[in-house]
């Protein structure tokens, strides 16, 4: 549950970017500043509150939907950085699946304020899925794409992976292992394995910067450990809002086979493959917005 948790406009002092148009905004959660960027609908728009939760990875952070929230015209759309990437506070706690679950949830519930269509990618829809499980009042639809925690990402890390987190976090070890990490060679490297149609010069630009932050190593650190894993594999079936399942046909990181197991779970779930990686809204943005554009407005009718 929340702790002193506080909701404020403040300005922008982010060495990054905002890709997404709309205003950043900071909110206070347990000590730290959470990073969100709003649009507001149009007047006389019937659209609810849409949030976005970006995927998890050593350079993650909202930018990834660069190519979906500036074409949701009209819709009151959020999109957040998780606590530890982007233009959020990136302080030394332990990082779990669970933190981000509770973030989640009281961002819904402190800065949202009504049932949400939830839009989250890889272990994002994997959270979204969660939520929706757990809290049904909050969410009135989510769309996953490519989620984790079915076919992969489900068992948190032992003993070894905690060895591996440790070397991460360590003050200079740790600095030199990630500097490698998300140095522009590996970036590259990580991005054309997502990227089905060849390497985006202004996405590798992006992640970049997020991952060459003061302390960017805490929050990955915690995923190379396998502590972001989250087991929905009995959630999946009992969520009852609308469920769209989107995943890219040629994906590699999550590859498109590992869909029948998701879809083997939630029979009841629309789903949606397109020409792309693993990021079909950003490789296939056109197709990937009609088709989300089109299961937000089924969710208000039936809300």
């Amino acid at each position: 549950m929340p702790q002193h948790t506080e909701v404020h406009r403040a300005s922008d002092t982010s060495r990054l970017p905002n890709p997404l148009g709309g205003v950043r905004q900071f909110w206070t959660w347990r000590g730290s500043r959470i990073a969100y960027v709003e649009r507001a609908a149009e007047p006389g728009a019937a659209s609810g509150p849409m949030v976005f939760v970006h995927s998890i990875h050593a350079a993650a952070w909202s930018a990834e939907w660069r190519n979906t929230i500036p074409a949701m015209h009209g819709q009151h759309c959020f999109a957040l950085d998780l606590l530890g990437f982007g233009a959020s506070d990136r302080p030394a706690v332990r990082y779990t699946a669970q933190l981000y679950l509770e973030l989640l949830h009281d961002f819904l519930v402190e800065v949202v304020g009504a049932p949400a269509l939830l839009v989250g990618s890889s272990l994002g829809g994997t959270y979204a899925i969660a939520l929706a499980a757990d809290y049904p009042h909050l969410v009135r639809g989510v769309v996953a794409i490519g989620p984790g925690g079915v076919s992969r990402l489900i068992h948190q890390g032992g003993a070894a992976f905690g060895i591996i987190e440790t070397l991460f976090r360590a003050p200079a070890l740790g600095r030199v292992f990630f500097d490698a990490l998300v140095s522009r060679p590996s970036i590259r490297f990580f991005l054309k394995g997502i990227y089905a149609h060849g390497l985006d010069e202004t996405a590798e630009a992006l992640y970049w910067l997020s991952a060459n932050q003061p302390n960017a190593r805490y929050a990955p650190a915690a995923f190379v450990g396998m502590q972001l894993n989250w087991d929905i594999r009995e959630r999946i079936a009992h969520v009852a809002c609308p469920l769209l399942i989107a995943w890219g046909a040629e994906a590699s990181q999550t590859p498109y086979k590992e869909s029948a197991q998701i879809r083997a779970r939630a029979p009841h779930a629309e789903f949606a493959a397109f020409p792309s990686g693993d990021l079909p809204h950003e490789e296939a943005a056109e197709q990937f917005v009609a088709v989300l554009k089109a299961f937000a407005a089924r969710t208000i009718a039936a809300a």
